[in-house]
């Protein structure tokens, strides 16, 4: 058996490794091969051709033999084929765990990986679920490497059972043996079905027979001067807030599960305090209380550090299905346009995968390789096959894992993945696709992901950032390309903090009463740390509950931030500390703000979930009217206005006024109801009353309707001091004035 396995081993051109022609290969090189079977593709490392301008500086180590350029033609055949380079054989890693780069004490071993499955049966040789140091081997399409080792032993077969046995001897086998028989019921049959009857009568007069007593409400269990952890998710994953603002403003449907408010505060900009020299983080805040809640907010701003380079390997769909809506080219363009944020001494790599993998650039450096090289490349992507996720991730995962450590000293190792996320290919199971981003945390390897197309699947990049604390964003239109890979490229791929857990110490005297991010406790471990991308705020808002609704002035609030250091991997902690009355006596523009957009999404859930009326509608243009002059609510309140069929133009009073109606009718009106600003009132006249009030109205053009025999309508306005109209009915006609 064992001359067999070696045998057809040996007869696998897959695994043949090659020499670099450039020089003598390391360990660490792929192999270089020519004349393959599919169309003479082959591969070629070697160094790369000298520019025919003067080369620009580069960062030291480039010109050694694994960090040459490798190129690989991915266009080539139509068949369904692999072209990942293969690297040397490596040990696979101890299965107990070793801190990493970012290690900073004992960590639980990381879960195991599950392997994609084969992509061919013709290769389907016998794997084992390896570690992810095996990813080569481990992924759909690639064969086990030349020292692998011999083939797990073939489980010995069960025994074979006597050959004959009579019907009577295995009933007599499957009955309970004496001992183990159940005792008879000495009970009579008609006696335990009286006794039963009686049980159940006993029962229907008892605890269920008695009246039903409502309960009181639940109340709140407020802890007082607590420490509360926070997260509003990543300060880059933008992708819901895009989406669902595209989604509105094209009249579009969307589900509640894309309005996410934490995000939406992402988002939108807020003022902030400028970042001092050597630190991290700055927070603004500002409160205003209303009764026995004290509403907060806090906006935090990132700094904007000089980049470090950047090892950056793009994990590309190119699966049949980026075709539609543009997808391929949005990530076209937005590539293109990302090569001109690319600085000297970056390094870039190229997966491609749709129902398999292809790398056709890897080493490609930023001012030591020619620049059409990278384009080219990019511009000859198209559309093909299916959508083997897995197989990509993995492939870039192999990549960046596969440098030396010293060529990833001091560097911002990072996978930009570009995708719809139609996982139909490979490992289509979401839950263990997703757990590769544990695996790229743990090893320093930070994943962005991009969203491509309206339709892309949001839970599996939600999956797969959240597990790799990382983040992604939405590429749907010219605009959006813009932003994502031209000004927002060096925050896109840049992080300032991991594994930052935000908290605040709250005194005696107030309890968080609702928290409006997407986690909050008084456990740490509850709240999952995220990491933080340069250059971006977040702005943290909460109402909090005052003990006997009078505040202490001189009461402290404690805003900490602890993380790690990007580039160090040394923990460090920020304190903010503030109090109640320096928060009153702050500009509450943000908070404002905050509660229009957060009034807004109730109304855009509402929606979501079957209410076309726009029953929220007065309280976010209530919100909305006390934050003047900003043109983003102004942008919301436009698409409130295409949402809901009303004039958004005219604003509203912050607060309503009083409006009588004075009812002078032939004929009964037991109800008088009134509609203005998208909002409803009714009022309900007994036989004795003519006058309906409203207390809290809002000024200007209502619809008022009296609900006679039919209801009869009339237009009324409503000033913005308050007053009343008087309105006659005579024979079915109706006049108010």
């Amino acid at each position: 058996m064992w001359v067999i396995f070696l045998s057809l081993f040996a007869c696998n051109p897959e695994n043949k490794l090659e020499e670099d022609p450039a020089g003598p290969a390391g360990p660490e090189t792929p192999s270089a091969k020519a004349g393959s079977e599919d169309g003479g593709a082959g591969r070629i490392a070697t160094r790369a051709k000298p520019m025919s301008a003067p080369p620009k500086r580069v960062e030291k180590g480039f010109d050694k033999p694994s960090t040459a350029l490798i190129q690989t033609d991915c266009y080539n055949s139509s068949r369904d084929y692999d072209r990942r380079p293969r690297p040397a054989p490596r040990p696979s890693p101890s299965p107990a765990f070793k801190p990493g780069a970012f290690g900073t004490g004992a960590a639980p071993p990381p879960p195991a990986m599950a392997p994609s499955p084969p992509q061919r049966a013709a290769k389907g040789a016998a794997r084992e679920e390896g570690s992810l140091g095996d990813l080569a081997a481990a992924s759909g399409g690639a064969s086990a490497s030349a020292d692998a080792g011999p083939p797990p032993p073939m489980a010995s077969a069960p025994a074979m059972e006597p050959a004959a046995r009579s019907v009577s001897e295995r009933k007599r086998e499957m009955a309970p043996r004496d001992e183990e028989a159940p005792m008879a019921d000495p009970t009579p049959l008609g006696r335990r079905a009286a006794e039963k009857s009686d049980a159940k009568d006993k029962d229907l007069s008892g605890e269920w027979a008695k009246p039903y007593r409502q309960q009181p409400p639940a109340q709140p269990v407020l802890d007082w001067g607590a420490t509360v952890y926070l997260s509003n998710d990543d300060s880059m994953s933008l992708a819901s807030a895009q989406r669902l603002l595209w989604a509105v403003d094209r009249g579009a449907g969307f589900s509640s599960g894309e309005v996410r408010p934490h995000e939406l505060l992402n988002y939108f900009s807020f003022d902030t305090a400028p970042v001092a020299p050597g630190e991290t983080f700055s927070v603004l805040g500002g409160a205003e209380q209303d009764g026995d809640t004290l509403s907060v907010a806090l906006a935090v701003q990132g700094a904007m550090p000089p980049r470090q380079p950047l090892d950056l390997t793009l994990v590309i769909d190119r699966s049949g299905s980026m075709r539609a809506e543009g997808r391929m080219e949005y990530v076209r363009k937005g590539l293109v346009q990302m090569t001109d944020q690319l600085v000297p001494g970056d390094r870039v790599d190229l997966v491609l995968f749709d129902s398999a993998v292809c790398s056709p650039l890897q080493n490609f450096v930023v001012g030591r390789d020619d620049p059409s090289i990278l384009t080219n490349e990019i511009l000859r992507m198209q559309p093909r096959g299916s959508t083997d996720l897995d197989g990509g991730l993995r492939e870039g995962y192999r990549i960046q894992t596969a440098r030396d450590k010293g060529d990833r000293h001091n560097r911002n190792q990072r996978v930009l993945l570009l995708t719809d996320a139609m996982l139909n290919s490979g490992n289509v199971n979401e839950a263990l696709v997703s757990e590769i981003g544990k695996r790229f945390d743990e090893d320093g390897i930070r994943v962005t992901g991009v969203g491509v197309g309206r339709e892309f699947n949001d839970k599996m990049l939600n999956k797969i950032t959240e597990k790799g604390k990382g983040a992604y964003v939405y590429l749907g239109s010219e605009a959006v390309v813009d932003r994502v890979f031209g000004a927002g490229f060096d925050s896109l791929v840049q992080t300032i903090a991991h594994d930052v857990q935000f908290s605040i110490d709250l005194p005696d005297s107030l309890a968080m009463e609702k928290f409006y991010g997407e986690e909050s406790s008084t456990n740490a471990e509850d709240v999952q740390p995220i990491n933080y991308y340069a250059g971006t705020s977040q702005l943290f808002l909460q109402d909090l509950k005052v003990k006997g609704g009078r505040v202490d002035p001189k009461a402290e609030i404690v805003f900490r931030a602890k993380f790690r250091e990007a580039t160090t991997g040394e923990p460090k902690e920020s304190t903010f500390r503030t109090s109640v009355g320096a928060l009153l006596e702050g500009d509450t523009h943000n908070l404002k703000k905050a509660q229009a957009l957060m009034k807004w999404t109730d109304l855009l859930s509402e929606r979501a979930m079957g209410d076309r009326s726009c029953g929220g509608l007065g309280d976010y243009r209530r919100a909305a009217a006390q934050v003047q002059g900003d043109a983003e609510i102004a942008y919301v309140s436009g698409l409130t206005g295409k949402l809901c069929g009303v004039d958004m133009s005219q604003t509203i009073a912050a607060t309503g006024v009083k409006f009588k109606v004075k009812v002078d009718a032939d004929m009964p009106i037991p109800e008088v109801q009134l509609a203005c600003s998208g909002e409803s009132w009714s009022n309900r006249l007994s036989g004795s009353d003519t006058v309906a009030r409203f207390d809290n109205v809002y000024p200007g053009e209502c619809r008022l309707t009296l609900q006679g025999n039919v209801p009869m309508v009339a237009a009324v306005t409503v000033p913005e001091t308050g007053g009343d109209v008087r309105c006659m009915v005579r024979g079915g006609r109706m006049s108010c004035d």
